[in-house]
């Protein structure tokens, strides 16, 4: 990013609630639909970070693909879109892992930006060198722990591993604050359920191994199985979530935005502390190395980091904004209350001993 523009005025946390299913904050003077969702908007104070006021102009033709779903973020993108009369974007919205295979089965890719659904996606493109290496403002937007240490991608939204549990059977502090016991303690015997083939349990089983080695690892899956009788979800985390809901359930290994679409049931969320269940991983972006329009494309990255898009992600998806001065919603526990360990985020790369850890245990 070279220069600064204003082309329009964002007026933060102003004017009246848009109609629509996400409609909320932030919108422009010139009656545009404004971001997040109106339900949770109301009384948040203004998001701090830099506003896409102060980023340059996006013009000409960006090509997006899109690892994470137009439900979730396809009005955000719209929104960008909508705000620059000379920009046209071209978003291709699949599962991350199939646009990984997609750009590796491509001669020439013909995406600029790609944007994943967690951390190990990005870091194995950087591996395979797609990647271009971003410009330093746009890599020091977000806080450290949420971008690649080589340059390569940044963090949007951050999203922590949680204990669901049913409110009506469990209290928060009766619950263990070390996921080891949930193999060993027989209140939850036949009552906890996992998703094993799901990319964010795949990454917490790799914490697991890169905290407590392979052995204790197995140990822990296997105690799982043979002893407490885990249940493995019929459709990942949001079929756990309504399993807990409705009360089929009592506890549920999962991803703490899944409290989005449960808000006013029995279930809620626990944490463990500093071991492989209160870890965090990252959604995020990147410029593909290909791309003719690098710098177009890193300044579209820049806009997912500005305070209009983090102000969307918080109050949409329910995750942790990677600025400072972005709030989460009140309706989740402060990052202050959460103890991740400290671990390789880039390093959740290398998912085949994990696995292969699962196929030998029988859980893939």
């Amino acid at each position: 990013m070279l220069e600064s523009h204003d082309r329009r005025t964002i007026l933060a946390v102003a004017g009246a609630l848009a109609v629509g299913p996400i409609a909320g904050c932030l919108g422009d003077d010139e009656g545009s639909d404004v971001l997040g969702d109106p339900e949770y908007v109301e009384g948040r104070p203004d998001p701090g970070g830099t506003s896409m006021d102060d980023l340059p102009d996006l013009e000409g033709e960006l090509t997006i693909y899109s690892g994470r779903s137009q439900t979730r973020v396809g009005e955000l993108l719209e929104y960008i879109e909508d705000r620059y009369d000379d920009l046209a974007l071209e978003v291709r919205y699949d599962d991350t892992a199939d646009l990984v295979s997609t750009i590796e089965a491509e001669a020439e890719t013909p995406a600029d930006v790609f944007y994943g659904s967690e951390s190990q996606s990005m870091t194995h493109l950087e591996e395979e060198g797609y990647l271009a290496t971003l410009p330093e403002e746009v890599l020091e937007s977000v806080s450290e722990d949420s971008r690649d240490p080589d340059g390569h991608w940044v963090g949007f939204t951050r999203r922590f591993r949680a204990i669901g549990y049913d409110s009506e059977r469990f209290d928060a502090e009766e619950l263990p604050d070390s996921i080891d016991d949930y193999a060993t303690d027989d209140r939850f015997h036949g009552d906890v359920m996992w998703a094993p083939d799901q990319g964010s349990f795949q990454a917490f089983v790799s914490v697991f191994r890169e905290l407590g080695g392979e052995g204790a690892t197995r140990e822990w899956l296997r105690t799982m199985v043979d002893e407490q009788n885990v249940q493995t979800s019929p459709g990942g985390d949001s079929a756990m979530a309504q399993a807990v809901a409705d009360g089929e359930v009592g506890i549920a290994l999962t991803n703490h935005y899944v409290l989005r679409d449960h808000p006013d049931s029995t279930l809620d969320l626990a944490f463990t502390s500093d071991d492989a269940g209160a870890m965090f991983n990252v959604t995020g972006g990147a410029v593909l190395a290909d791309s003719d329009r690098g710098e177009a494309a890193a300044n579209f990255v820049a806009h997912l980091t500005a305070a209009e898009a983090q102000e969307y992600f918080a109050t949409t998806t329910w995750e942790y904004p990677t600025v400072d001065g972005v709030d989460p919603l009140e309706q989740l526990p402060s990052t202050d209350e959460f103890e991740p360990p400290s671990f390789d985020l880039a390093g959740l790369v290398d998912l085949e001993p994990t696995l292969d850890l699962l196929r030998e245990e029988g859980i893939l």
